[in-house]
């Protein structure tokens, strides 16, 4: 998608600083059924708070390379992914290591500073165009106060990010980087194109270097068993 497309889609955003006015109302309200509609796969079913959601979701539009949320920003909303890719990363001792990476349908946010208020250790870019619409977190409260039905919502959510951030732990245990890579492809298979080869790199733990190599070679074994087969 270009960026003459998304400056017709709704609000651009780089480094957080809107540089284009946000739709009409009416047509924000038609796009956000795609976050109706998946929040009721996860058990909404309030008329009132369908209405509710409806007139307060923002819609942005983040240009590639991005930033959603900065490191030690508090992180004050909660979004929910359209359409584009995402990456969490931290930073340690100057080196950027990404934790996640988060694509249509996903919901994110950085739970320590949402659950603490403290700064925020993470970081979110996009890795292409992408448009979100988002929640604030004191709307959340309120949401969780006055309609008890989300409460079990936002637990499903949140258990999301739990078995996410278990089965990343888990992939990382392994010594060497192929069965890391192994692994990474089953739980993210839709990622390892779009995704350049230095943000894998820097997920799995190792040299973007090391990491190519380690791909071609894992690819072309892959290649010959085809073959055999």
């Amino acid at each position: 998608m270009s960026v003459k497309q998304l400056l017709h889609l709704g609000k651009i955003f780089v480094d957080g600083i809107p540089v284009q006015p946000i739709l009409k109302r009416s047509k924000l309200y038609f796009m956000s059924k795609i976050v109706i509609n998946f929040l009721q796969t996860k058990g909404l079913r309030s008329k009132e708070l369908k209405e509710h959601l409806y007139k307060i979701l923002k819609k942005e539009t983040i240009i590639k390379k991005g930033t959603l949320l900065k490191i030690n920003d508090v992180c004050e909303r909660v979004w929910f992914i359209e359409e584009g890719l995402f990456r969490g990363y931290t930073i340690f001792k100057g080196v950027q290591k990404n934790e996640f990476f988060m694509t249509k349908g996903d919901v994110m946010f950085a739970p320590m500073s949402v659950y603490t208020g403290d700064p925020s250790e993470l970081g979110i870019e996009a890795l292409e165009d992408s448009i979100v619409y988002s929640i604030s977190i004191r709307q959340l409260d309120h949401i969780y106060a006055k309609y008890p039905e989300f409460n079990a919502i936002g637990r499903k959510l949140t258990e999301k990010y739990y078995m996410m951030s278990m089965q990343n732990a888990a992939l990382l245990r392994h010594y060497n980087i192929k069965p890391r890579y192994i692994q990474f492809l089953k739980l993210y298979p839709h990622f390892d194109k779009p995704v350049p080869a230095t943000h894998i790199a820097t997920f799995l733990g190792c040299s973007e270097e090391a990491f190519n190599r380690m791909r071609k070679r894992y690819k072309k074994q892959q290649e010959s068993r085809g073959k055999k087969s």
